[in-house]
């Protein structure tokens, strides 16, 4: 019987120390399961603020075309002025010299 006791408390032995051997390879997996998933909660923020970047940068995009439209047709209209004014001026210089 002792044989048997022997042989019973050795496999409760093994038991034990295989649980916990694989108590803590389970716990390394874990762990650099943990790290991949920060790793890729960091990327995935990255790409967010990339994103954002990239969508302000069209917005920006967008009002300077508008604000170059809007100063192309002030030009214009400054320019028409200008030239009335020229026509203006000519004749009133041309009615003050006669």
């Amino acid at each position: 019987m002792k044989k048997n006791e022997k042989s019973s408390a050795s496999k409760n032995i093994n038991t034990e120390r295989e649980t916990r051997v694989l108590l803590e390879e389970m716990h390394s997996d874990i762990q650099r399961i943990a790290e991949g998933q920060s790793s890729t909660t960091a990327q995935i923020v990255e790409i967010k603020a990339t994103m954002a970047t990239k969508s302000e940068v069209d917005t920006i995009s967008m009002a300077v075309m508008q604000i170059s439209s809007d100063l192309k047709s002030l030009t214009n209209k400054v320019d028409e002025n200008l030239a009335n004014h020229d026509k203006r001026i000519t004749k009133l210089e041309q009615k003050v010299l006669v």
